[in-house]
């Protein structure tokens, strides 16, 4: 396992976002004395070991020549692997928080919820002073299919399922003990998008996941379904989402995240009816764990010692 050189670390945040900003604010006031820079020459800094993003932008890394460490500031590292530039020797990791797949949970659950009660028909008739009681479904007979079931999809899972609903759910590998049956595999998806009711993205983006969810495996769901997309907006293919919507495939969607972000203004997602439009904050890490788990790495970096939630950049997670 690499070590740092003996010389302390030196870290480069790229305060790309609020979000960021934040995490650097919180890493000043935990450690004083940790060397932090937030800008790069053109000529790089070889002192720099450890950068603590969101994003990388081709062309940071080969100015950093004994960068050691990219951490994600937040759960995906898609922002960091995807840079073009980065060496192979240079360890990922992402940002991990036991409460985070709760608050997955918390906002996945709502989005149904919202759709399965006819919220938006309530609010429509409570701002017109219509009195009309709306039939009351059974939770019993809707299929929720959630894709993705790593730390933060088996915790939707548990939770949509206690409040009454039908959960299956869909990996590419293995998952880690679910108590909800599993369709396992690219050859098991149609089967699992067929009985799909409501559709769960929480996929991590990889070169096997982008632009997964075209239109040709959207148009297998269940006419009616509503699709909700809490991952990255890179796997579902936006125009086709659209079009299924508006053909009347598909009764609606919930998007939290998108391909371009923000959203344009000129998006047809936004004031469309049936589409709600969320940005990008159906969970977040909370900043103090975020902050210690990445002073935590540093250490054990220098020590030799495995790292915490570190990404295996051959799978994108």
């Amino acid at each position: 396992m690499s070590k740092l050189t003996g010389r302390p670390p030196k870290v480069l945040m790229l305060l790309t976002s609020d979000f960021v900003t934040a995490r650097y604010e919180a890493l000043r006031a935990r450690a004083p004395d940790l060397e932090i820079v937030t800008e790069l020459g053109a000529d790089g800094d070889p002192d720099v070991t450890a950068l603590f993003a969101f994003k990388l932008p081709a062309g940071i890394a080969p100015r950093l020549p004994n960068l050691q460490l990219a951490a994600s500031v937040g759960a995906g590292a898609d922002g960091i692997i995807s840079a073009p530039d980065l060496p192979t020797h240079v360890r990922v990791t992402r940002a991990v928080e036991p409460g985070l797949g709760l608050s997955m949970a918390q906002f996945v659950s709502l989005q149904i919820l919202r759709q399965f009660r006819s919220l938006p028909k309530m609010e429509q008739q409570h701002a017109a002073g219509e009195w009309k009681r709306l039939p009351v479904p059974d939770a019993r007979q809707v299929t929720v299919g959630i894709m993705g079931l790593g730390s933060i999809g088996a915790v939707v899972a548990d939770v949509v399922a206690a409040l009454g609903f039908n959960v299956i759910g869909w990996t590419r590998s293995n998952a880690r003990t679910p108590r909800v049956p599993v369709y396992l595999g690219e050859g098991t998806m149609d089967a699992f998008l067929g009985q799909s009711d409501f559709l769960v993205c929480l996929l991590p983006i990889t070169a096997q996941t982008a632009g997964l969810l075209g239109r040709t495996r959207l148009a297998k769901l269940p006419k009616g379904s509503f699709v909700i997309n809490v991952a990255r907006g890179g796997i579902m293919v936006e125009d086709d989402l659209l079009a299924l919507v508006n053909e009347g495939h598909l009764s609606g969607a919930a998007l939290d995240v998108f391909a371009t972000e923000p959203l344009p203004p000129t998006s047809a997602f936004w004031h469309h009816d049936k589409i709600l439009v969320t940005p990008h904050i159906a969970a977040q890490p909370s900043v103090g764990p975020v902050v210690d788990q990445f002073l935590e790495n540093l250490k054990r970096l220098a020590e030799g010692q495995p790292l915490l939630h570190e990404v295996d950049r051959s799978l994108g997670y």
